[in-house]
C-alpha cells in the first residue's frame, strides 16, 4: 500500500488512465464501477469494486464495509473519474496538503474545462490560496477529516450536492489556513460536449432546479442567506514560473473566450 489513496466511482466516460500512467506514484487508486458493464476499467486498479450510485454514498458504502481500510493512508483524493490531471501533478498535490498541514485541497480548474465556482477557476500568478471553499469534483482531504464526515454522513440524500459548501462549516469554518486552492497543479474537468457521457450520474439521478433546491436547503440550515467565497491569503508564483506559464494561460483565456461566443450563438439559433 502506499501513502495516499484517490477514490473514484467511474463509468465509461472515465479518464482514470491518466492517473496510473506512471509507475512512481504516491497513491493508490480504488475504483467502483458503476457502469453495469463487468470489469470496465480495472485494469488501472490497485482495489476494485462494483456498484450502482453516485460517488460519495458509493464511497460511504467502501467505508463502511472496510473501515480500517483506509485509516492506512495519510490523505484521500475523492474524484469524479472524467477529471484529466497527471500523476506528477497528483503526487505535488498530495505532498502540499501534508507540508502546508492542510485538512481540504482541491487542484484549480483550468478554463479549458469547465467551471462551476469562480473562485476554483485557475490563476497564472499564485501557487497555493487559502479559501472558505472546495469544490468537491476532486478534493484531497486528511484522512482523520475524511473519516468524521464519513461517520456522520448518511447517504439517504442520493446526491452529493451542497457537501462542498457544508464541509468547512462541519470541521470548522474560522480556520484560515486549513482549506485551499493549488494553481500551480491543476486539472482540467471536462466540458460534457467532450464526453462520452453527456450526463454524469448526478444528473440522472435529479435535475438542476432540484439540486439549486437541495444547495439553498442547506445554507438555510447553516444559517446562512448568502454564501460568500472568500481567499485568505495565497502564495505567490516565482515570476519566471509566471512567464515560462504565460503561452498556456493565454491559449486557456482565449479557448474560453471562443467557447462562450459559441455556446451563445447556439442559445441564439435555437430560440
Amino acid at each position: 500500500m502506499r501513502k495516499y489513496l484517490i477514490y473514484t466511482s467511474a463509468g465509461s466516460s472515465a479518464n482514470v488512465r491518466f492517473w496510473v500512467s506512471k509507475k512512481d506514484r504516491d497513491y493508490d487508486v480504488w475504483i467502483t464501477n458503476y457502469s453495469g458493464i463487468p470489469g470496465l476499467n480495472r485494469e488501472y486498479a490497485d482495489f476494485y469494486n462494483e456498484r450502482s450510485g453516485s460517488k460519495i454514498p458509493n464511497l460511504h458504502q467502501v467505508y463502511r464495509e472496510n473501515p480500517n481500510f483506509f485509516k492506512s493512508y495519510k490523505a484521500i483524493m475523492v474524484m469524479d473519474d472524467d477529471v484529466i490531471i497527471s500523476p506528477k501533478s497528483l503526487n505535488q498535490l498530495f505532498n502540499l496538503l501534508e507540508i502546508n498541514d492542510l485538512w481540504m485541497l482541491q487542484p484549480a480548474f483550468s478554463r479549458f474545462g469547465k467551471i462551476s465556482h469562480p473562485i476554483t477557476r485557475r490563476r497564472l500568478t499564485t501557487r497555493l490560496r487559502y479559501v472558505n471553499f472546495v469544490e468537491i469534483t476532486c478534493p484531497i482531504i486528511r484522512t482523520d477529516k475524511l473519516l468524521e464526515f464519513l461517520d456522520v454522513y448518511t447517504p439517504s440524500l442520493p446526491t452529493i450536492v451542497g457537501i462542498d459548501y457544508w464541509l468547512p462549516y462541519f470541521w470548522g469554518i474560522n480556520h484560515t489556513d486549513k482549506y485551499a486552492i493549488s494553481d500551480q497543479y491543476y486539472c482540467i474537468n471536462p466540458r460534457d460536449y467532450f464526453k462520452k457521457e453527456h450526463k454524469h450520474v448526478i444528473d440522472k439521478i435529479s435535475n438542476s432546479k432540484d439540486r439549486a433546491a437541495m444547495v439553498n436547503s442547506i445554507l438555510k440550515q447553516l444559517g446562512i442567506r448568502e454564501f460568500k467565497y472568500q481567499e485568505f491569503s495565497s502564495i505567490r508564483r516565482p515570476l519566471i514560473q509566471q512567464i515560462n506559464g504565460l503561452p498556456l494561460y493565454l491559449a486557456e483565456i482565449v479557448f474560453d473566450f471562443l467557447w462562450s461566443l459559441a455556446s451563445s450563438a447556439k442559445q441564439v439559433l435555437q430560440k
